[in-house]
Order: C-alpha cells, then structure tokens, then sequence
C-alpha cells in the first residue's frame, strides 16, 4: 500500500505539470480519494481486512469521514490558489486551534449548557419554595394581628389594616400600661368623638363610623378642610374618605 500511495501521489505530481488547473479536475478528486484511502488501508490493523472495518464501527461511517476530511483538504487547497488571502487567514486560525491545546467539542458544549440550564431551574425552584414559605409566614403574622385585633374588620389595603391593627395594639398596651386600673377596651362604636386609633382604621378600610361619630367627623372634616365640601358632598365620599381627611389634616398641622 506505501508504494501505491507513492505511486499516486507521483502520478499527481506529473499531471499537474501538464495539465493547467489539474487541481480543479475530477481526475484529481479522485486521485486524492485513492490516496487518501490508500493511506487509511496502510494504517488499519494487520489481522483486518483493508475494506473491514473495527468492531463496532460501520464501514459506511468510517469513509464518510474519510470523505469529509478529503472534502475539506480539496476545498482548503484550491481555495489557496483562487483566494490566498483566505487561505492563510484559515491557515492562521487552525494554527491557533491547535496551539491551544484543547479544541472545545459542540456537543460538550451542549452538555455544558444544559448543565446550566439545570443549575438554574433548581436556583429557581430554590426561590420559589424560599417565597412560598415567605407567603405561609406572612399569611400566619396577618392572622394573629387579625385574632389580636378582632374589632377592626379585613378589607382594603390587607397592609394598611395590619398597620392599623398594630397601631391599635400599641395604643391600647400604652393606655393599659399608664393607668393602674385594668386595660381600658378600644373605642366602642358607640362614642361620639373617635379616638386617633379608630380613625386610622376607619380611614384604612378596617372599621366603620356610627350615626354619632359619622356626623361629628363630618363637621370635624369641614373645619380642617376650610369647609371646602359640604356635608353632603362629605358623606358621599364615605367613611374611609372622611377619616383619611381628617387623619392627613392633623398630620399637616
């Protein structure tokens, strides 16, 4: 097989002397295909036929391979000749491939992808329980501010009413810790005046004003607003309208 290959690749030689263009013609694709399969035929192991080839390895695979590999050497050697500007910057960059030391695979880097990818839908699952959990605790804290705080009602801003219930826990732990006397209850409904507490959860959607306490809010609500609304215009607003009104009126002063 050496000398046939030797035997080509000078047969090669010499019509390339003689022939212009010789490296454009099929004779000469078909020469390179003999002596590149000459060469492989050389390399295969002894106890193998030259056609045959390893175990587990189809032949057809095999020469398609060794086609491919021919393809692309005709393909780089001709394009010396019709572009050399592009030949050697091709040249260059298989040089720098190899001098590289490691080539990376497309189909490591697939794997190396979806390792990611995995990494990060378990970051994300990771979050989501983190979150769920934060939602379970937060529902829980909400529920015992609501079972502390019984008298001011859900609706609304679910914060501004926590707020609101905590406002009305501090307010009656501080009058509870002022007089020696048993802790006074919150405001009943039936007062006239509301106290600073109830006005802030009425105004967050939490409680409602009586009869009594609508209709001094109402003439509170005209007095720190310049009497810019009526009373009727007042009590169509609602009770949550006129608290906040009053609530943000005495901020200001």
């Amino acid at each position: 097989m050496k000398d046939l290959r030797s035997l080509l690749i000078d047969c090669r030689i010499e019509l390339r002397k003689l022939a212009r263009d010789f490296q454009k013609t099929e004779l000469c694709e078909r020469l390179d295909l003999a002596i590149q399969q000459a060469a492989n035929a050389g390399q295969a192991p002894a106890q193998l036929p030259v056609n045959e080839a390893a175990p587990g390895v189809a032949p057809e695979k095999a020469q398609t391979v060794s086609q491919v590999a021919l393809a692309w050497q005709t393909a780089a050697r001709d394009l010396k000749f019709s572009d050399p500007a592009i030949h050697a910057r091709l040249g260059e960059k298989v040089m720098r491939l190899l001098g590289s030391k490691t080539l990376a695979d497309p189909a490591t880097e697939i794997l190396q992808l979806e390792g990611m990818l995995k990494a990060a839908e378990s970051k994300l699952a990771a979050q989501e329980q983190a979150l769920k959990a934060l939602e379970v605790e937060r529902d829980a804290l909400l529920g015992a501010l609501a079972s502390a705080a019984p008298a001011l009602k859900d609706g609304g801003d679910r914060l501004a009413v926590a707020l609101a219930r905590v406002g009305w826990l501090k307010a009656a732990a501080e009058k509870a810790a002022a007089a020696p006397a048993p802790a006074k209850r919150a405001p009943e409904p039936q007062d006239t005046v509301p106290s600073p507490e109830l006005l802030a959860a009425v105004a967050a959607g939490a409680a409602v004003l009586s009869k009594e306490q609508r209709e001094w809010c109402v003439g509170e609500a005209m007095v720190l607003t310049g009497f810019q609304y009526t009373p009727v215009e007042l009590i169509e607003l609602g009770d949550a309208a006129i608290a906040r009104k009053i609530v943000e009126a005495r901020k200001g002063g």
